[in-house]
């Protein structure tokens, strides 16, 4: 093929691209009034796009989300996005006001484990609030007369249970939100986190929302290694069952108010919270628990076991058993390589 024929093909090729993409594309709104424009995020490019395209009729070649992306839209962070569109406002425009608007708000992170004392100093710093005002609101039984009227807590959330309204994730807020204004989207994140399936597995084993939180945050303080969560859960539940005492660690250190080794001196701490002296759940949560630990509550497999204690190796993980006698030979094992250990590093 010759040179000249080469260039041809090429302006051809170029040129019936130009032709199609201003034959196609839609560049300009097309609405005729101002249009507005709202959406939840994490959302898909897909459904950005058509959501773009249905309201004010710009598609564009890259898609309008892919553009605003590389233009440091987030979409895979929970938050709400409201804005009006002008008529013939081009999809760069759009895309700039896409982008300011959520550069006005910022991203909250709410992690597992945190403690009120946790949420409240995060919070606090993040958005300027007076150090301890949180710790406060969350504190007031007043507050949740609104959210009891939630039809997932069915009327259980107070003052010791209000990690229940906190699911860990990433969220977008404006940065001068006011505590209720927080509250009020947590409340509603917590609301869709707890879908007719979440309550439906609830219900089958005999647990509320609110039961399976508490007992979630327990199995997320007993371990790091999420792959034993199932089995965690698994042995909790059983002993709820048998109305056996759930001689939870992490409620003794909970009680005690200091982490460290539990000793047998610990666990006769008098407090609602120590498992060791009462039956049944704590009286409130530990922490925020994983949203991992809840679905293991929730959905994990059915084991037999009773007992659990750390590994002799002294690795994260736990050895199970059904009877007494072999969960006391695991105990054994670990304590001899715990004390063996400690006393090569003194």
């Amino acid at each position: 093929m010759s040179l000249k024929l080469i260039l041809i093909t090429v302006c051809v090729m170029i040129c019936s691209a130009i032709i199609w993409v201003f034959a196609t594309q839609t560049w300009y709104s097309s609405n005729t009034t101002n249009q507005p424009i709202a959406f939840q995020t994490p959302i898909s490019n897909h459904d950005l796009d058509r959501l773009v395209e249905e309201s004010v009729g710009i598609k564009t070649w890259p898609n309008i989300s892919t553009i605003a992306q590389w233009q440091g839209l987030k979409l895979n962070v929970a938050g709400g996005t409201s804005l009006v569109v002008q008529p013939k406002t081009s999809f760069w425009n759009l895309i700039r006001l896409l982008v300011r608007y959520q550069n006005e708000q910022q991203v909250i992170v709410i992690r597992s484990h945190w403690d009120l004392d946790a949420l409240d100093a995060k919070m606090c710093e993040k958005f300027k609030w007076e150090k301890g005002s949180l710790k406060i609101f969350l504190q007031n039984e007043k507050n949740y007369l609104h959210w009891n009227e939630l039809t997932f807590c069915q009327d259980q959330l107070h003052p010791l249970n209000w990690q229940v309204l906190f699911v860990p994730n990433s969220y977008l807020f404006k940065r001068k939100t006011t505590i209720n204004k927080f509250m009020e989207k947590m409340s509603v994140s917590a609301h869709d986190f707890w879908t007719k399936e979440r309550m439906l597995a609830a219900t089958q084993i005999g647990l509320t929302p609110a039961d399976i939180v508490n007992l979630a945050s327990i199995v997320t303080k007993e371990s790091n290694h999420i792959p034993e969560y199932g089995k965690i859960a698994a042995t909790y539940k059983n002993r709820l069952k048998k109305g056996m005492l759930l001689q939870a660690d992490p409620t003794v250190v909970f009680a005690r108010g200091k982490a460290g080794r539990v000793l047998n001196r610990d666990t006769k701490i008098e407090s609602p919270y120590n498992t060791y002296l009462n039956t049944g759940l704590p009286i409130g949560p530990l922490c925020i628990p994983s949203i991992a630990a809840i679905d293991s509550c929730l959905y994990g497999a059915t084991y037999p076991y009773i007992y659990f204690c750390a590994k002799s190796d002294l690795s994260p993980k736990h050895d199970f058993a059904i009877t007494l006698d072999e969960h006391n030979k695991n105990a054994q094992r670990f304590h001899r390589a715990l004390n063996q250990y400690l006393k090569g590093n003194r």
